[in-house]
């Protein structure tokens, strides 16, 4: 038997111990404590949903945030910052050229991009977001490419290998990337999952445009997805005094 399964055999001690990595990470994988206190997957599975029961922690796709994390369920994060999500998705509708693949990250600022895509203009959209698959898939003027894999509930997109195997010979014109925070380094992620599918979507468009309101400045999220050196512009309605990281163009 190994030191961690020695030293991790107690319940409470197990839980203390994934506490105190998600303090300090903000995000642990199932997997990797799994391996940190030599457990069963089941074990880790148990310890998650008791913390969760408790609300110590929220429960995400493969593994555990913080219970103060702003990865919140998508029906409230679309009920919040209405306006200036709607004024966000029309400026940068504008910079969808004709006859071009377009690609929709996941999130509520790009359903509403999704729902405000010019007519008739010969769009092809790539799309792991099964609100915005929802909304283009009734429009005959658009070439819709729905990206497949692991369903999460709270996010209401797919992600996982599936995920990435699907995009990685697929190449687009723009992509529309969301955030669920933002600074002056760059854009950040909930989760390794979340991060991971918004890397191979960068990796596979031409520019990348950031969307997102003026909140994202005031959150935190734990995975760093990139640098705004891999973005063209961030469209938004507000930024903070001194940002000067990337071109923005803020909504009216």
């Amino acid at each position: 038997m190994s030191e961690s399964s020695l030293r991790y055999s107690s319940a409470p001690d197990r839980r203390e111990a994934i506490l105190r990595l998600i303090e300090r990470d903000g995000y642990v994988a199932a997997t990797d404590l799994v391996t940190e206190l030599g457990v069963s997957p089941n074990t880790i599975r148990r310890d998650l949903r008791r913390l969760a029961g408790d609300r110590l922690i929220r429960a995400v796709r493969g593994g555990a945030t913080a219970a103060d994390s702003p990865a919140l369920p998508f029906a409230d994060r679309s009920a919040q910052a209405t306006d200036a999500k709607h004024a966000i998705a029309a400026a940068a509708v504008r910079h969808v050229e004709p006859g071009t693949t377009v690609a929709l990250d996941s999130g509520t600022t790009t359903l509403e991009i999704a729902r405000l895509l010019p007519a008739d203009a010969g769009l092809t959209v790539v799309t792991h977001s099964l609100p915005a698959i929802a909304v283009l898939a009734p429009r005959p003027d658009v070439t819709l490419i729905g990206i497949g894999g692991q369903y999460g509930r709270d996010t209401r997109s797919f992600g996982g290998p599936e995920t990435l195997a699907a995009l990685e010979h697929l190449g687009v014109r723009t992509l529309f990337l969301a955030a669920t925070a933002l600074d002056g380094s760059g854009v950040y992620g909930a989760t390794p999952y979340e991060a991971e599918t918004k890397r191979r979507l960068i990796a596979i468009a031409r520019r990348t445009i950031v969307v997102g309101d003026a909140r994202k400045f005031a959150l935190s999220a734990p995975i760093r997805v990139c640098g705004w050196d891999a973005a063209e512009r961030l469209v938004t309605d507000a930024v903070p005094a001194g940002f000067q990281e990337v071109r923005v163009e803020c909504a009216a």
